[in-house]
């Protein structure tokens, strides 16, 4: 065998183990999301009451009810997510009443990438509200205004809740869910409001409905506005909104988690 064809059949399989891994390992992204509440109900009959929606960037993932740590959502690659928008809606049942909060992005202000330094694989955590986390997950600043979650079967301290009620807090990166619980990490945070339950329902069905992403935000033609809410609302607005809620844009096509 000469040389010449040694480099070819070398340059050959180079070529096709490339091309192989890059079937098999398409770029992903991780979506980890985690809602702590004091007094947070999270037995069976309350189940239908918990609801978490988010939308990040392109991303509109799965999420459970929540009351714990960050859950996992493995999601195949749909697009670039710096600068782009941030929307969450979460119903959250307590003790003694039902919250419901909104949060939406300013314009020209989405979301913060993290640089990828060559993974297949991207990360972002995002916290509806507060977070919980092992201690080793705060910073000593952040410890000092944290709460116990959680203890042990011995009764001492596990989990600890830190984060304001109101307020998205997310941060972007390579690392896994365990990692956010277990490592401080840098939180970017948008601040939310509080929404009565019909205004809560009718933004639901809209972000839930054919027109899903395009629609999911509140606007002046919500019932029963507060000041405080309609000054959010018209802080948030962003350029296309009118042209959006027009039906001017393109209804999204379904979901296809490529990943799966």
């Amino acid at each position: 065998m000469n040389n010449t064809f040694k480099l070819k059949l070398i340059f050959i399989t180079t070529i096709f183990l490339f091309g192989c891994s890059t079937f098999f390992h398409e770029k992903s992204i991780s979506i980890y999301v985690s809602t702590n509440y004091p007094d947070q109900l999270i037995d069976e009959p309350s189940q239908k009451l918990r609801q978490r929606t988010l939308l990040f960037g392109p991303y509109m993932p799965r999420i459970s009810g929540g009351g714990g740590g960050f859950s996992d959502n493995n999601l195949s690659y749909e697009g670039p997510i710096k600068g782009a928008e941030i929307v969450a809606l979460w119903k959250m049942p307590i003790e003694q009443k039902i919250l419901h909060y909104y949060v939406r992005s300013e314009p020209y202000k989405g979301i913060i990438r993290e640089p990828r330094n060559g993974h297949n694989t991207y990360s972002a955590g995002v916290s509806l509200g507060p977070m919980r986390v092992y201690k080793e997950g705060l910073t000593k600043k952040k410890f000092k205004t944290s709460e116990v979650a959680g203890y042990t079967a011995y009764g001492n301290p596990l989990y600890y809740r830190w984060g304001e009620w109101d307020k998205l807090y997310y941060t972007t990166g390579v690392f896994s869910s365990r990692d956010l619980q277990t490592k401080p990490h840098k939180f970017h945070e948008i601040q939310g409001i509080a929404i009565t339950a019909e205004q809560y329902e009718k933004l639901y069905k809209r972000c839930h409905g054919e027109w899903k992403a395009v629609k999911c935000f509140m606007d002046e033609s919500f019932p029963n506005l507060t000041a405080e809410q309609l000054e959010y609302i018209q802080s948030r607005k962003h350029p296309d909104d009118d042209d959006r809620l027009a039906g001017k844009f393109p209804k999204p096509e379904p979901y296809v988690n490529r990943w799966l």
